[in-house]
């Protein structure tokens, strides 16, 4: 495959999984559940988390797996969109990245979404599934000390990091750059749309589980 083709396909990859990723479905289940706009309680994110603080458990548990589901679906195409070899892996990063990207910036929202944990660990199933499974351990753990949710959803990027490390030097799966690169990127993307809580958590103002709402 040329350079110019390998360029456009990946640049097909990327638009397409901004797209999906743009899709927002804590907006779209917020509306159907009360009609109400979740950029305007709690937070403001259209994640999972803010869902269950307005919405309760069972929208927050449906906008969860959509949310996944984004990023699962994301890097399948990319799977399925280019050939098998060395760039498969590159596609399938940055359909990952930037479904993340589309899920925290949509062009739907004005780019006010969520903070990209739910559709990255969906992303993280495809591109290197043992992965996801340090994340999720990574997560419990945390939110089961602290019963603050951004608390998980920070240690689980760290989780995955530590578990691709692990995971790839122990030959489960396959070591290349692609895949550590979108953990890095996607990690920290995940950190910056966590400012806001990082700041509450050391000022000892995040919310924990059960408490209420904020206007």
């Amino acid at each position: 495959m040329g350079v110019l083709a390998t360029l456009v396909l990946l640049g097909v990859t990327a638009v397409v999984a901004y797209l999906i990723g743009s899709f927002s479905s804590g907006f779209v289940v917020g509306k159907l559940y009360r009609n109400v706009d979740l950029r305007r309680l709690g937070s403001g994110s259209t994640g999972a988390t803010n869902t269950l603080r307005a919405l309760g458990p069972g929208a927050a548990g449906l906008v969860a797996v959509l949310d996944i589901a984004k990023g699962a679906l994301a890097v399948y195409l990319a799977h399925e969109l280019v050939p098998s070899g060395e760039l498969r892996p590159v596609a399938e990063a940055l359909a990952g990245t930037f479904a993340v990207v589309g899920h925290c910036w949509p062009v739907t929202l004005q780019g006010r979404g969520g903070r990209g944990i739910a559709t990255g660990f969906g992303a993280l199933l495809f591109i290197a599934s043992p992965t996801a499974v340090f994340a999720v351990v990574f997560f419990g753990v945390a939110v089961a000390v602290t019963r603050i949710v951004s608390v998980g959803s920070l240690s689980s990027v760290v989780g995955a990091l530590v578990g691709y490390l692990i995971v790839s030097y122990l030959g489960w799966v396959p070591f290349h750059w692609a895949p550590l690169a979108f953990i890095v990127i996607g990690g920290a993307i995940v950190f910056v749309r966590h400012l806001d809580n990082i700041r509450r958590i050391l000022a000892g103002r995040e919310p924990r589980l059960g408490d209420p709402i904020r206007p």
